[in-house]
């Protein structure tokens, strides 16, 4: 019989992984939060403010913590 478990250094490569894009998205965050807050429109302030939100929820679920529908998981 085939073992299909992931071997540990698949494992390592895919945390290092996940570490380096949430890295990615807090950086990518942190610079439309600081946008929105310079933003000279209200426009372009919930513009920027939608994508560091969205690169929040989506760092957080690469993380593990968050997902859009968390009960999914009960069913």
């Amino acid at each position: 019989m085939t073992d299909t478990s992931p071997s540990e250094e698949f494992v390592r490569g895919q945390e290092a992984e996940r570490e380096r894009f949430a890295e990615y998205l807090a950086h990518f965050e942190a610079g439309s939060r600081r946008m929105a807050d310079e933003a000279e429109s209200e426009e372009s302030r919930v513009y920027q403010t939608t994508i560091a939100n969205s690169m929040n929820a989506m760092r957080r679920a690469i993380k593990g913590g968050f997902h859009w529908q968390d009960g999914w998981r009960e069913k």
